[in-house]
């Protein structure tokens, strides 16, 4: 059970970082890049997210009694707005290939 609640706390935490990340801009909304790559992240760490939450509870979460689920729920219903993370990991390739350096370079500079 730790170890299950250790990766669920790693997951939530670089989802948090890349979030963060996306919305250190001057600017009133986030870049294209950083936001890409925040909501693939975030995209990615939900289901196992959720699925890790259930099996720590007992499976009692996706009943209608424990409040879980409604969490779980809405977090599946997140992951899906705006485009899931293949969309956004295409949006991220697309600017990795348009910017014509090594992918090192481009990481750096991202």
């Amino acid at each position: 059970m730790q170890h299950q609640l250790s990766v669920m706390a790693e997951q939530v935490a670089a989802a948090s970082i890349a979030a963060e990340a996306a919305f250190q801009t001057d600017g009133r909304t986030p870049r294209l890049l950083p936001a890409a790559m925040a909501k693939a992240r975030t995209s990615e760490a939900a289901p196992g997210v959720a699925n890790t939450a259930h099996a720590l509870h007992g499976a009692i979460g996706v009943t209608e009694e424990y409040d879980l689920q409604l969490f779980t729920r809405r977090l599946h219903e997140w992951r899906l707005a705006h485009g899931g993370e293949s969309h956004w990991h295409r949006v991220v390739g697309e600017q990795v290939l348009a910017a014509g350096t090594t992918l090192a370079e481009f990481v750096r500079a991202a």
